[in-house]
């Protein structure tokens, strides 16, 4: 009796444990879930950013700006290294001015085409991202597939063997009962 008694104070110890463990893990489990839901939501506004800037791109696909900087940074060499006359100089920095102006007319332009990359980059980061929680995931899922097999198994072993113990005590006869059957 000693035995089975010490025995499930050592069963309720071990269940206790994986009880905290699978409390553990479900809760790791549902901050990852929570991630992926707010990753989600980023991953969709940003689509729909990405969609928002497509027409404005198709628009303006055209449009250079490239060789603009480059004569803007050619014009700024130019009048900062050589020594010009004062009309010269006047003349170079209208032409400057005017490449400006022309910049500023695609700066927008430039603004759309580099937040189309960040846009896409966040995209691919937030879905990476999903990957390697949706695998850490999996194996929390299987852990706790485990932790819950083996929470079951203990469950089911106490179960018998309660069970045998009643079986056992129904099968003992008293000291009583014992006279009784001798006398007869």
């Amino acid at each position: 009796m000693k035995i089975a008694h010490f025995q499930l104070v050592i069963t309720m110890a071990n269940e206790d444990e994986l009880r905290i463990k699978i409390e553990e893990l479900e809760k790791k489990k549902s901050e990852l879930i929570e991630r992926i839901k707010q990753l989600n939501r980023r991953i969709r506004y940003k689509k729909y950013e990405q969609k928002a800037l497509i027409p404005f791109l198709e628009q303006t696909r055209e449009v250079q700006v490239i060789p603009f900087r480059k004569q803007k940074r050619a014009l700024e060499f130019r009048i900062s290294t050589a020594a010009y006359t004062p009309r010269m100089e006047k003349e170079l920095l209208k032409e400057l001015k005017k490449v400006d102006e022309q910049l500023d007319k695609v700066k927008e332009v430039e603004r759309a085409r580099r937040k189309q990359v960040y846009v896409e980059k966040d995209i691919q980061d937030g879905e990476a991202e999903i990957g390697t929680i949706e695998v850490q995931l999996r194996t929390i899922r299987e852990e706790l597939k485990k932790l819950y097999d083996e929470l079951k198994g203990m469950r089911i072993t106490a179960r018998k063997q309660a069970a045998a113990e009643a079986r056992a005590e129904e099968d003992l006869v008293a000291l009583g009962d014992l006279a009784l059957i001798e006398k007869e």
